[in-house]
């Protein structure tokens, strides 16, 4: 992404799409970045941000399933709405 976006730009985003797919099912308790590159092999005037996704059920634990389903669907949301570009 372009070095002048603001990591909490990203972050909001993310954090809009992922309560998007959750919707009620369980909740997204925390999304944070965790490490800003810029350097080689990327291009000039670009970064690449690293963030996490935290994921709670009050009355349950959450299958590896049911998080990776969300991530999935969360990741194709911002790459439909290109809000932000996704790498995994």
């Amino acid at each position: 992404m372009p070095t002048a976006t603001p990591a909490v730009d990203v972050q909001k985003a993310l954090a809009k799409a992922a309560r998007a797919v959750v919707g009620n099912a369980f909740a997204l308790e925390i999304v944070g970045v965790f490490d800003v590159y810029q350097g080689k092999g990327l291009p000039e005037g670009t970064k690449s941000l690293a963030s996490s996704l935290v994921f709670r059920a009050a009355d349950r634990t959450l299958t590896d399933d049911e998080v990776n389903a969300v991530f999935t669907r969360t990741q194709e949301s911002i790459l439909a709405d290109r809000q932000i570009a996704v790498r995994t």
